[in-house]
């Protein structure tokens, strides 16, 4: 009796070790399965990360990079140096202490950002960039480091730096100022009179009174196709302007149609000397008396 409860434990015991053996087996196996879906996701990351076209570094608390892209690479000009490691601060000696300060709000829980931002390279030449900083979190719910999107708009910048000169240019050429005698300048507009070359054509011409001294400024408003509320407005602007620096505004050209809107919007230009065309407004500049523009009184 006792040799067969002895065998039927033994028995027992040993299904029991192979259950546990194909327990173990099944966790090694789901582990692995586990590893091989992690490493997987990793590799993707990594290759999402690398070859993204977007400029992405990654760091962590120590500002040692994790990870870059190839993107990121190219732009900073890093070829295929190793980067994973190395400290940021190492890359790139010259960084401004402001974006230190940065790196450390951002790794205590900051994000930040900016669209436009110059950065002064060590050779003395300026990059501009934008870009965007914000912590990672590692599986514990504490951040791990940070992680920077960017770009370099340098040649962006220096595009609508050349556009902004060219419009500029441009303006000046649409509203050219000609001295006709001593303290008479012609302003000669062709085309829509807007609020941006209102603006421009206001600043231009009081430089000129100031600059030549004159007493009379004659806007010739032939080539304007219509003028409405805001152009009058403009006009009205202008010669109030000119009026502070001591000189009249003498307005041209205004075609039967244009003074027919202009009383239809019930707009008062009884303030601006007006004549029916530019050789009028010459006549009446050199037959008047008034003195000239004061230059501007040192301060």
């Amino acid at each position: 009796m006792t040799c067969n409860v002895d065998y039927n434990d033994v028995v027992a015991e040993n299904e029991r070790l192979r259950q546990r053996i194909r327990e173990l087996e099944r966790v090694e196996e789901e582990r692995a399965r586990l590893q091989e879906a992690l490493r997987r996701s990793e590799e993707h990351v990594r290759l999402f990360v690398t070859y993204t076209p977007a400029a992405f570094a990654m760091f962590d608390r120590d500002m040692r990079y994790v990870m870059a892209s190839h993107r990121y690479r190219a732009e900073f000009g890093l070829g295929d140096q190793e980067l994973v490691g190395r400290s940021h601060y190492e890359i790139f000696p010259d960084v401004p202490e402001h974006w230190k300060a940065i790196h450390q709000r951002c790794l205590a829980g900051a994000s930040e950002g900016n669209d436009e931002e110059p950065f002064p390279r060590s050779d003395g030449h300026v990059e501009w960039g934008m870009w965007k900083i914000f912590p990672w979190y590692a599986p514990n719910g504490e951040i791990g480091g940070i992680m920077l999107f960017t770009e370099v708009i340098t040649k962006r910048k220096q595009l609508e730096d050349q556009l902004r000169m060219q419009a500029k240019t441009l303006l000046e050429l649409s509203a050219p100022i000609v001295p006709i005698s001593q303290g008479v300048l012609v302003l000669p507009l062709v085309g829509a009179l807007d609020t941006v070359r209102a603006q421009q054509m206001m600043e231009n011409l009081l430089s000129k009174v100031v600059e030549r001294q004159a007493r009379v400024a004659i806007i010739d408003v032939t080539g304007v196709p219509h003028i409405d509320t805001a152009s009058a407005n403009a006009l009205l602007q202008v010669a109030r302007a000119v009026r502070l620096l001591g000189a009249q505004v003498v307005l041209t050209g205004i075609r039967p149609e244009v003074s027919q809107a202009i009383v239809g919007l019930d707009i008062d230009l009884s303030c601006i000397v007006t004549r029916r065309d530019l050789q009028s407004g010459i006549a009446f500049a050199t037959a008047t008396n008034l003195p000239a523009a004061a230059p501007p009184s040192p301060r």
